[in-house]
C-alpha cells in the first residue's frame, strides 16, 4: 500500500514539474528595462512647416510637407567608451592625438557606420531585446562578417543594403528627423524654436572650439534633459543622405569659428556628408529605442 502511494505521489511530482517546465518555455522573455538615462519623448504628425517662435527654418519639417514621428527614448548622453567596448570586442583608439580623451565618461569615438549597427544590435540582444538591423539574413552581427572599411570590401553589398526595423524596441540609430525633433525639444514643435539644441547661446549647450573631445554632458541640457546635442563629437544617423554617404549631425568640437554649423535651421545639404566607412576622432553615435 505504501509503496503504491509514494509510486502516486512521485507520478504527480514528476507531472507538475514536466508541467512547470513546458508552461515556463512557453512565456516570453521579458526585455529589460530602458536605464534612467533614457529620455522619453512624445511623437506628433508635423503638417508643413514650423509653426512657432524663434528660429523655424528647418531641413526635416517644410512647407507642403507632412511628418509623422513616433513615439520613442532617446539616451540622453553620446555613447561612452565604456558602453561601447562592453557590447564591441575589440574597441580600440586609433586615433593618437585624441590619447588623452579616454574613459569611461568620454565618448566613444573613431566609428564608422557599420560599427554603430554592430554596437546597437549586440547590445540589443544582450538586454534581451529585439535587434532593429538585418544584415546577411540576420540580425546577430556574428554572422555579417568583417566590418567594411571601403565600398570594395568583400561583402560590402550585404552590409551597405542592411534594413531596419523600427517597430522592434532594440536599440537603433536615430533618423533625420528623429534627430532634429529631439533637439528642438519634441512637444510638436509647439514650443519657442532655438538656434542651437537648448539655447540661444552656442556656449551654453556645447562643446566647440577645442582641440580635444570632452567627457559627457559638462554643458547645458537642451528642454528634454538631453545633453551634447550640439558639439563635442558628431552622431551618425540612419537614414542614407545620398549613395554611400551619411549625414553626421550636432557639429564636432574642431568646428572653429563657426558656429552656424550648429544651427538647427541648417540645410541637409550643409551637414557633414561622411563615407560610410569614414572613421576620426570627431565620429560617434547616440543611440534611441521605440517606444513599446
Amino acid at each position: 500500500m505504501k509503496n503504491n502511494l509514494m509510486k502516486i505521489l512521485l507520478s504527480l511530482v514528476l507531472l507538475i514539474f514536466t508541467f512547470s517546465c513546458e508552461v515556463n518555455s512557453e512565456k516570453p522573455t521579458k526585455p529589460l528595462p530602458l536605464s534612467k538615462d533614457f529620455i522619453f519623448i512624445k511623437g506628433a504628425t508635423i503638417e508643413g512647416a514650423i509653426q512657432a517662435e524663434g528660429y523655424t527654418e528647418s531641413p526635416g519639417f517644410i512647407a507642403g510637407g507632412t511628418v509623422t514621428i513616433s513615439d520613442f527614448y532617446m539616451c540622453d548622453h553620446e555613447v561612452t567608451q565604456k558602453e561601447f567596448a562592453r557590447y564591441y570586442e575589440g574597441y580600440e583608439y586609433r586615433i593618437n592625438e585624441n590619447e588623452k580623451a579616454i574613459g569611461d565618461n568620454y565618448p566613444a569615438y573613431d566609428l564608422n557606420w557599420f560599427d554603430a549597427l554592430v554596437y546597437c544590435n549586440n547590445r540589443s540582444i544582450a538586454e534581451g531585446r529585439t535587434p532593429c538591423y538585418t544584415i546577411n539574413d540576420s540580425t546577430n552581427p556574428k554572422d555579417w562578417g568583417k566590418v567594411p572599411k571601403s565600398s570594395t570590401w568583400e561583402s560590402w553589398e550585404n552590409w551597405v543594403n542592411v534594413t531596419c526595423d523600427p517597430s522592434a524596441n532594440g536599440y537603433r540609430l536615430p533618423t533625420h528627423k528623429e534627430w532634429e525633433y529631439a533637439a528642438r525639444g519634441g512637444n510638436a514643435l509647439k514650443g519657442y524654436q532655438f538656434k542651437y539644441a537648448g539655447s540661444n547661446d552656442l556656449d551654453e549647450v556645447a562643446v566647440w572650439n577645442t582641440d580635444i573631445v570632452s567627457e559627457i554632458k559638462t554643458k547645458k541640457p537642451n528642454g528634454l534633459g538631453i545633453y551634447d546635442l550640439n558639439g563635442n563629437i558628431e552622431e551618425w544617423t540612419f537614414d542614407k543622405y545620398k549613395g554611400n554617404e551619411n549625414v553626421l549631425y550636432a557639429g564636432g568640437y574642431y568646428f572653429y569659428k563657426q558656429p552656424e554649423s550648429f544651427l538647427l535651421s541648417r540645410s541637409y545639404s550643409s551637414c557633414i556628408a561622411m563615407k560610410l566607412t569614414a572613421r576620426n576622432s570627431q565620429i560617434g553615435l547616440r543611440v534611441v529605442c521605440t517606444a513599446e
